[in-house]
């Protein structure tokens, strides 16, 4: 089965720049042991996630089709800067069509902590195939090392209706110790 593509935008996690947390330490990984290709860019303005967005939807970059968002959140909207969120409302509407048998993976704490049908209409306004992520705080190491999972069984299922209920499935049992731990979230178009 061919690998499914990761693009991946990030925040700065830290105010103090030495810092240097960041999730591409794992995307690194999944393309050395597994060949699974990303792409990687850190954000810190909605000009520069609109532009880079605008730039995922181009069939250029269709062989990526995991949209991973690794920000501080809070429910229903993520974390771009000290003074500027991005909302899942907005979102959708930048993405309005654009995410046919596409899954978008919010790694940000409490973004998925809202009614399910706010994350139905999400999906149903980008025709994503998929929409996970979290819905309380996380650990950032233990959230990160489950994002790794996640991503990595992503990769075993077509990218269809059977195929990401299968994989939903999967990360359920699989890792349904820390899943619960994390409330992690996946809901797709067929719910």
């Amino acid at each position: 089965m061919r690998r499914k593509g990761i693009f991946c935008l990030e925040g700065h996690w830290e105010k103090n720049l030495n810092k240097k947390s960041t999730v591409e330490s794992i995307l690194s990984l999944l393309e050395k042991q597994e060949k699974i290709q990303y792409i990687h860019h850190k954000c810190a303005t909605k000009e520069e996630i609109n532009y880079l967005l605008s730039k995922w939807s181009q069939s250029l970059y269709k062989s990526y089709p995991i949209l991973y968002f690794a920000f501080h959140g809070r429910p229903g909207e993520f974390e771009i800067n000290s003074k500027e969120n991005y909302t899942l409302v907005d979102l959708a509407q930048l993405l309005e069509g654009k995410c046919n048998n596409r899954v978008i993976f919010f790694a940000a704490c409490k973004t998925l902590s809202i009614p399910k049908k706010e994350i139905m209409s999400f999906i149903r306004t980008t025709k994503a195939l998929a929409v996970c992520g979290y819905n309380d705080e996380v650990d950032w190491m233990i959230s990160t090392a489950f994002e790794l999972l996640v991503l990595f069984t992503l990769q075993n299922n077509v990218f269809d209706g059977r195929g990401i209920n299968a994989i939903r499935n999967k990360i359920n049992s699989g890792f349904s110790l820390i899943s619960d731990q994390l409330e992690f979230r996946m809901l797709t178009k067929n719910d």
